[in-house]
């Protein structure tokens, strides 16, 4: 696929929202996240769900251009320790999981030195769900840290970060 056809396409979304009186958007990645945000905000018009597929900060500044108001941001934890280290392309193809990373940020969170050392046998972000409990700090810090990158491209706009936990596929 295109890369700007896609970005285009997010752009004519949030026009479309905004022309339907949209002031808050909730952008998420793809179905399984948008599933349980339509859940989450049932009163919205389902024009206000927007794919930012990985294209989070060619996303978050369109809606600004567009003059959003509000932007909810659902985020699975792969592109979550992504953004949280800067990158706001998150495509595997553009950047990839940096381990290091993940290990100071949970070493800063309050995390084991034994959790530290396990980040480096995960081969995917969705493990960091089985090595540490939902309530940990660390996943706090992975959401501010994805806000504070966020920043950058929203200036004064609201906005807030949801966590996804993984969703287990139905048969």
């Amino acid at each position: 696929f295109s890369s700007e056809a896609f970005v285009a396409t997010i752009r004519k979304e949030i026009q479309v929202a905004g022309a339907l009186g949209c002031r808050h958007i909730v952008i998420n990645s793809g179905a399984k996240s948008e599933r349980i945000l339509k859940g989450r905000f049932p009163g919205l018009s389902p024009q206000a769900f927007i794919h930012y597929g990985n294209f989070i900060g060619d996303t978050l500044k369109i809606a600004v251009e567009e003059g959003i108001e509000r932007i909810t941001m659902g985020i699975m934890i792969g592109k979550a320790v992504k953004l949280a280290e800067g990158n706001t392309d998150t495509h595997s193809g553009v950047v990839s999981m940096n381990r290091e990373f993940i290990a100071a940020l949970l070493s800063k969170a309050g995390g084991s030195a034994d959790c530290c050392r396990r980040i480096y046998d995960t081969a995917l972000a969705r493990e960091l769900w089985t090595i540490l409990p939902e309530d940990h700090p660390f996943f706090g810090l992975l959401v501010q840290k994805c806000s504070d990158v966020c920043r950058e491209f929203i200036g004064d706009c609201q906005l807030e970060i949801l966590l996804i936990p993984e969703i287990p596929e139905k048969n």
